[in-house]
């Protein structure tokens, strides 16, 4: 039985604690550290796409939320995902 979830991940507070120039990697960290939390996995795979939505801005300046997809299979493997906007 899958379990699924849209998460709103706040990205301000994890991006003072590093300095600028790795503040997209500690990001990273943050979302994988929140969605294993909160999910309550030990193995969380994140997609390419939102890997290139932090980076979209450089390495400097990653947005300050992103609104992801988690969906965990029976297997506790937890996989993040982008939400799709549509209109």
């Amino acid at each position: 039985m899958a379990e699924q979830r849209i998460m709103t991940i706040g990205l301000r507070g994890a991006l003072e604690k590093g300095p600028r120039y790795k503040r997209a990697a500690y990001a990273s960290k943050f979302v994988r550290s929140f969605v294993k939390k909160h999910m309550k996995a030990k193995d969380v795979r994140i997609e390419t796409a939102v890997n290139d939505m932090l980076f979209k801005n450089g390495m400097k300046n990653p947005p300050s939320k992103i609104r992801v997809s988690c969906s965990k299979d029976d297997k506790n493997v937890v996989r993040v995902s982008i939400v799709k906007v549509t209109g």
